[in-house]
Parts: C-alpha cells; structure tokens; sequence
C-alpha cells in the first residue's frame, strides 16, 4: 500500500490512516497477544501445580492407609496371642473356610526347628547329639530322621563348624535345631565371665555365616554348671536326664539298652562323632515312631509343654 499527502499536508496510507494510528494499533496488538500467552502460560503452570499437590495427596492417604491396616494386623496378632490364640491357628480356620488358601511365608532363623503342627497330647522325646559336626557320622543320623520326619537338636562345637558348613546347612534345612557346645568345649566352670561370653559368642559367629541365626540353647561341657556361669549365660543351658553313654560303650546294643525306658519329654544325650551312634540311631530313631513318639528339638519340647526357658537357668528334661 503507497503513502500519499493528505490535504493537511500528512503522509497516509491509501486507505487515510497515519502511520501513528498505525504503529499503536499494531502495538497494542502485541500487547494483548503477550497477556494472552502470560495468562496461559500461568493456567498452565498453575493446573501442573495443582496436579502435583493432588498427586501428593493420593500418595500420603495410600500410605496412611496401609500404615493404619498395618497397625490394625499388629494389634490384632497381639490379641490373639494374649487370648492364647496363635497366627498360625487363626491361617488354618480361614484356609479351611476359604476354597483357595493363601500361602503362607516359610519359617526362617530359630522359628525352623519349631513345628506348629504337633499334637501336644501325643508323646515327645527330643534326641541330642553333643560335640559334632562330623560329616561321616552326622550324615547318616539325618538320613534316619529325614525318613521318619524327626527332628533333633545338634550342640555343635563353634570350632568345628566351619569344617562341616555342609552338614551343618543341611540339619538346619531339615528343621534340626543347631544349639551351642561352646566353641571349644571348654569346661565352663574353669573360666571367667569373659573368656564365657567368648566362647558362647564366636560359636554364635560361626552359626549366623552358615544358617544366618544365632543359637538359642547351650549345653555345657560335661553337664558343668556353677553361678558364676549362669550369671554369665543369657541362653538357656539343656542338660539331659538320660544318658546312651554312647561315648564310653560305642556298642550299639548297650546305647539301645541305655535308651529302653525313654518317656514322654525326655531329652536324651548321645553324640554324633561314632559310627555305632549313627546305627543305633537307625534302630531307635523307628522304634521310638512306632511307639507313636514324636521326636522334637528342644525348643519345640519346651514349648510344647510349656516351658518358658529362660537364660541362665539349667534344664533337665521337658517333664
């Protein structure tokens, strides 16, 4: 579009309009563009912070929820246990009225050699075998258990263990408990309260790299037991009222004569370092099934007969 003079003298475009009139029109033109942008830049802004702060939001009640839902399971476990109800029993009455059961996590650390499923009424014996591992031997003991779905507790010697990680791994898998014979079956009563603590503590370390849990009962070398090792013990201490004296005969028909009275919650003393154990576990161990005992650990006997142990203290059976 040409300039041209108006009849004031004024340079204009074809159309009249100066070249001011102009450059404001196109001016504020600009301007209200540029609040436009500014205000939707802003809209923008301001819904991606309220999306945030709604997001937010949704993130802190789910996890007040769940933290609530959490709280609630806790207090009601607390209460089952304080009517004398257990979580396990509470899993088996909803499996059992619901078509498709859920599963539940399997036991780990020391809840592995405690079977909730035993009849109390039933009677129980709980073998023990001091001063192993020794592959040779305690191998062929745990093939007569496997078979019979017995369990037993091993007092393992801490200084033996890391020989035999094998079959220490291997009874603990078969719900064996693996208990404490000090670290280098030291007689108790000859040492101070520290060098205890020591032997007790490095048989602890040398279990929690095998079995990744630390022991839950000691026996003391040779049954040896003043105050001075109680004060120091903080596990109970499991002696045992009879005797194979397997060590002394390692005949196999004296240690099933020594084994012939076993009653309901004896803990019998044997050791799995001699060949003749091993066989005469292979007789005693399915004698004992047929009489309808159910061989435990220690701890499950104490718990089953409601034995709260506590450190410190001696125990001698679970009657």
């Amino acid at each position: 579009m040409k300039l041209r003079k108006d009849f004031s003298g004024k340079m204009v475009y074809g159309e009249g309009k100066s070249l001011r009139e102009r450059a404001n029109r196109s001016q504020q033109r600009r301007k209200r563009e540029l609040r436009s942008k500014i205000i939707l830049v802003n809209a923008g802004l301001a819904l991606i912070i309220i999306m945030v702060i709604l997001v937010c939001k949704v993130v802190a009640i789910n996890r007040q929820n769940n933290e609530i839902k959490k709280d609630g399971q806790s207090i009601q476990v607390e209460a089952e246990a304080k009517n004398g109800k257990s979580p396990e029993g509470d899993k088996k009455d909803k499996a059992a009225a619901s078509p498709s059961p859920a599963v539940t996590k399997a036991p780990t650390g020391s809840a592995m050699w405690i079977r909730k499923d035993l009849d109390k009424n039933k009677p129980m014996v709980a073998l023990t075998f001091d001063d192993g591992p020794y592959a040779p031997v305690t191998e062929k003991i745990l093939k007569v258990l496997e078979k019979y779905d017995a369990k037993a507790t091993f007092f393992c010697v801490g200084n033996r263990i890391p020989t035999y990680t094998e079959v220490v791994k291997k009874a603990y898998s078969q719900g064996s408990q693996i208990a404490s014979h000090t670290f280098e079956h030291k007689i108790l009563n000859d040492l101070k309260k520290s060098q205890i603590n020591a032997q007790i503590k490095k048989t602890d370390s040398a279990l929690q790299k095998v079995v990744g849990c630390s022991t839950t009962a000691l026996r003391p070398p040779g049954g040896f037991v003043n105050d001075r090792v109680k004060k120091a013990v903080k596990i109970p201490m499991v002696c045992w009222n009879v005797d194979s004296e397997d060590w002394k005969s390692r005949d196999t028909k004296k240690i099933l004569s020594r084994c012939r009275s076993i009653g309901d919650g004896d803990i019998v003393l044997m050791h799995d370092l001699y060949p003749t154990t091993a066989q005469a576990v292979a007789k005693l161990v399915p004698q004992l099934h047929k009489k309808g005992f159910q061989m435990v650990t220690v701890d499950e006997l104490f718990y089953y007969k409601g034995i709260k142990a506590e450190g410190g203290t001696v125990y001698f059976s679970g009657k």
